[in-house]
């Protein structure tokens, strides 16, 4: 590249070092098969999503308040999917995760790294260990635990979170590990529940749910929880911090300028690997604009149609179960709360489906808690990486020295959030976080195509999308974190 054509790359950098150069590398011919192939953070973040708003909190809200509050999962899903794929735009076009990204805006890393480290802090936690641990205890009980049983579900939701970390360690590339893993959860829990909505939901209960998503502004009368509807808004599709890791992973599978920056190697069966702090990009060349469009539809069938698509199913399938088998107006709540679908599909198909259905749910939470501990980690590495030359150093270019300090932090902090609430609680708490990381990224995303070459930004609807998000998730921020830290009525 010409000196010009650096000034403009290091200008276009933002406030941050200037990105490297190097050539585009050639996708493989847009096929069938290569999709198949090349697909990956797309599956992850599903089975993440899964986990999260579509077995907790969606069936929680729609038992409570009934089929028409899903309006609000379907604009976050909506949302989210345009977010998603703005923020794969950046990863593909330097090799750079979407928060160093934002840590390029003004006035620059001093200030922002620090913040997205706190706002990734406050949108993890233990609640999906804990939860999973309610499904097996409950399968060991032959009942669902109560509060009797609580230090024993606790144990158990260590013991499965340490079980987390031993997983990470292992598998060359973590990256490519969690996209095997959570191929066949999903696999497992999508086909267990279209076998059960199919044999066991009557048809009346399908068109409900059905219909519910497209109740656009309907909200319950009386005394809400707001709570509630604000962390089943946070995790309608994945959730804040979660669906910008999808940018982190799309690095470490090599799409576009990613292959040239690195990834991050396991403990146990990887090698080190040095990943470059900056990214880089590639020439502004009519040819490398064609490759970059190429890439894009490998991102785009990624994020829309697994995740988005994805979503919305794994959302519909969950809540029409709950719906089918739990009476309108329970209040889901307590150490039962991740496992009711097991209750009511139970009554039905007895002992076998009473175990089915808490086996679904253990995977369901289980494996999400696997991926969300590496999403945080990977978060706050990548961050400090990029940041701090000291960390370098110190881990002498090796990011997996890094990666594990994290994870044993983030453990150490995890052990103690085990004894602050019960399952739902402790989910929903971080899931009103999500609201939070929305509303910032949202809008810094809007102002990072200014770093892009034109040919290559996203079009109006991409950013319309990002602004209603920013709006929505806005508005479930204030109600959610109001009523609950601040005592705000509404």
């Amino acid at each position: 590249m010409s000196p010009e054509g650096k000034e403009a790359a290091r200008v276009k950098a933002g406030y941050g070092p200037a990105w490297g150069t190097d050539e585009l590398p050639a996708p493989v011919p847009y096929t069938r098969a290569n999709i198949l192939k090349l697909i990956g953070p797309g599956v992850i973040l599903l089975s993440l999503s899964i986990g999260s708003g579509e077995w907790l909190m969606g069936p929680a809200a729609v038992v409570k308040y009934g089929t028409a509050i899903l309006w609000i999962t379907t604009v976050g899903i909506v949302t989210q999917t345009l977010f998603n794929l703005e923020c794969s735009r950046y990863t593909l076009y330097c090799g750079e995760p979407i928060m160093i990204g934002f840590t390029r805006l003004w006035p620059g890393p001093k200030l922002w790294t620090p913040v997205w480290i706190i706002i990734s802090f406050l949108c993890l936690g233990p609640g999906w260990a804990v939860a999973s641990a309610t499904a097996l205890a409950a399968m060991m009980l032959n009942r669902m635990p109560g509060k009797a049983e609580q230090p024993v579900v606790q144990v158990a939701g260590a013991i499965l979170f340490v079980a987390v970390i031993v997983i990470l360690m292992f598998g060359g590339k973590i990256e490519a590990l969690l996209e095997k893993l959570n191929k066949y959860i999903v696999a497992f829990v999508f086909g267990s529940l279209v076998i059960l909505c199919v044999g066991f939901v009557p048809g009346k209960a399908w068109a409900e749910i059905f219909t519910g998503f497209f109740r656009f502004g309907w909200l319950p009368a009386g005394k809400v929880d707001w709570f509630l509807l604000a962390g089943l808004a946070g995790y309608a599709g994945a959730g804040g911090i979660f669906n910008m890791a999808q940018s982190n992973w799309f690095r470490d599978k090599g799409y576009a300028m990613g292959a040239s920056v690195g990834y991050i190697p396991s403990l146990i069966g990887g090698r080190q690997i040095r990943v470059s702090p900056v990214g880089k990009v590639f020439p502004s060349t009519r040819e490398s604009f064609e490759k970059f469009r190429t890439w894009w539809r490998y991102a785009v069938f990624d994020q829309a149609w697994v995740w988005g698509l994805g979503c919305w199913i794994g959302m519909f399938l969950c809540t029409l179960l709950a719906f089918g088998m739990i009476p309108t107006g329970t209040s889901l709540s307590g150490w039962s709360a991740a496992a009711h679908q097991a209750e009511g599909v139970g009554k039905v198909l007895g002992t076998v489906g009473w175990y089915w259905v808490l086996l679904i749910g253990f995977w369901v939470l289980w494996g999400t808690q696997l991926t969300v501990s590496d999403t945080f980690v990977r978060q706050v590495t990548d961050l400090l990486w990029y940041a701090s030359p000291t960390v370098r150093r110190w881990s002498k270019e090796d990011i997996r020295k890094l990666y594990y300090s994290v994870l044993i932090a983030f453990t150490i902090w995890a052990f103690y959030m085990f004894n602050k609430g019960v399952p739902l609680h402790l989910v929903a708490l971080v899931a009103n976080f999500a609201n939070v990381a929305f509303f910032v990224a949202g809008i810094q995303l809007l102002f990072i195509d200014r770093m892009l070459p034109r040919e290559i930004r996203g079009h109006a609807l991409y950013k319309l999308g990002v602004v209603v998000l920013v709006l929505f998730y806005g508005a479930f921020m204030v109600v959610g974190l109001g009523t609950q830290l601040f005592g705000l009525k509404f």
